[in-house]
């Protein structure tokens, strides 16, 4: 399996977030994707290639223009206020009765165009965003021109992004922008899976009212876990895509021998969806020991996610999102690839 990247990525650095009751650094790293290559090589996946370069236009078939203009602009505005140092983030979010139209203030632009504080913007965050969608979009070309799969090993991840709202570490739906590619390039059907441990809101948001894209995801229950406000199985769809966005919550401390039936229900899901090409997006934050994380997977849980995916016998694009157990993150993700691969052969 081809695997993209790009090392643009790693000007998104330096800045903290808070997490409950404290102030601490990002979890979302550069040396996450550091850690996963080392290991996709280890385990023998030496098939690795930098992205090209793509224009905006597929990132404006999924967002709002104010959005993308707010994303490239919000650092230059933030240091011409306050000077380099430091991260840019919101002091407060829009809310119901509030005029959530943004003027010319920074401040304004994050109230209106981020919902949680986990999504700061440091010098080199826009051309980490960037390089996550060219390596997304080079991996799903990859596919489109006949590969059997593609992995794009992106940061920042994406699928918490709607059309017009960064949050929880994501700036640009990565995985959304590849299916409407994927889509404008000829396909009629795609399917997302998201494997993430938290429901990936964003991508929900994107595609609910369509029945051209199949959404379903495995993630903890909303009740106990982020993004609290969606996720929950009643979540079907709207209009056209009514039965189309399929949700299993599970609880807080799944392990395997529970996460792998729900895996099959969603993976049947998708075969009856027939996409002509899956996308996944590949959260590995299940990992027990995970800091952000709550259920109970093991690393040798890893290649049975992988092979169960590849005995759809779809064209599969991986696009990297969480997992930030950093010690095993690599050895997690690339069992994930190397199960797929083995199973398909």
């Amino acid at each position: 399996m081809r695997i993209f990247h790009s090392d643009e990525h790693r000007g998104h650095a330096g800045a903290k977030e808070m997490r409950y009751d404290e102030l601490i650094p990002m979890c979302e790293s550069p040396d996450r994707i550091d850690t996963i290559l080392a290991a996709l090589r280890e385990q023998g996946h030496r098939d690795v290639m930098q992205a090209s370069r793509f224009d905006l236009a597929p990132v404006l078939r999924v967002h709002t223009p104010g959005f993308v203009d707010f994303l490239q602009r919000c650092w230059p505005l933030w240091e011409a206020e306050f000077g380099p140092r430091g991260f840019a983030t919101a002091y407060m979010f829009g809310m119901r009765g509030m005029d959530q139209v943004p003027n010319g203030s920074v401040h304004s632009m994050l109230s209106c165009y981020t919902f949680d504080v986990c999504v700061p913007f440091v010098a080199g965050t826009w051309a980490a965003i960037r390089s996550a969608v060219d390596v997304t979009l080079s991996a799903a070309q990859h596919v489109a021109d006949g590969a059997d799969a593609a992995f794009a090993l992106c940061r920042p991840p994406g699928h918490h992004a709607s059309a017009d709202l960064a949050g929880g570490y994501c700036y640009v739906n990565n995985a959304a922008v590849a299916a409407q590619k994927l889509l404008d390039g000829g396909a009629s059907r795609i399917a997302i899976l998201d494997v993430d441990y938290h429901h990936g809101n964003g991508t929900q948001s994107i595609f609910y009212d369509r029945d051209d894209v199949l959404y379903a995801s495995l993630h903890a229950t909303p009740e106990r876990e982020y993004p609290f406000l969606l996720g929950y199985a009643r979540e079907t769809g709207k209009g056209r895509g009514e039965g189309f966005n399929f949700n299993q919550p599970l609880p807080l401390g799944t392990r395997i021998d529970a996460y792998r039936p729900a895996l099959a229900t969603a993976l049947a899901r998708v075969r009856a969806h027939a996409p002509d090409v899956l996308v996944v997006s590949l959260g590995v934050d299940s990992y027990i020991r995970d800091p952000v994380g709550g259920f109970a997977l093991e690393s040798d849980d890893f290649p049975t996610i992988g092979a169960d995916i590849a005995a759809l016998g779809l064209p599969t694009l991986f696009v990297m999102e969480g997992g930030y157990a950093i010690a095993e993150l690599g050895v997690n993700t690339a069992n994930v690839i190397t199960g797929f691969a083995q199973a398909r052969g």
